[in-house]
């Protein structure tokens, strides 16, 4: 039985099946008493749960891109927009008083992209062709 709702959290929820994973496994990892251990041991476990994670979050990301895929496969019609921006920013100051000259920078950045997937109904030749009976509903 808990096989099956292990199956059906991945299918219904990748991302969140394996960030609740890891947190589980992070979880387990610092139960032992920390004030036993070394810094150099407590740095190490920090970072194997650092390249833990992200494994996880790139793991996450190709089972969404599946997902998204094997959705746009069965779809009868398939919208989909894409938004790109780019915003920067940046500053130089200089500031000079009796005893001293201050010079100052700052610059910021931000990425922002967005994809809106709106997907219609199920392509009824694709069920034809393959024999496979999927269980998505069409949509109105």
């Amino acid at each position: 039985m808990s096989s099956i709702l292990t199956v059906a959290s991945i299918a219904l929820n990748p991302t969140g099946f394996l960030v609740s994973k890891i947190a589980e496994y992070a979880l387990e990892s610092i139960k032992d008493d920390p004030s036993k251990k070394t810094l150099e041991e407590l740095e190490l476990v920090a970072k194997k749960q650092e390249l833990q994670m992200q494994m996880a979050e790139a793991q996450a990301k190709v089972a969404q891109e599946l997902a998204i895929a094997k959705r746009i496969e069965i779809a009868e019609e398939v919208e989909i927009e894409e938004f790109y921006d780019l915003n920067a920013d940046g500053s130089l100051g200089v500031k000079a008083k009796e005893q001293s000259i201050s010079l100052g920078a700052s610059a910021s950045g931000r990425r922002v992209s967005k994809r809106i997937y709106k997907f219609r109904g199920v392509n009824s030749e694709l069920n034809k062709e393959d024999g496979s009976n999927h269980q998505i509903k069409p949509t109105r």
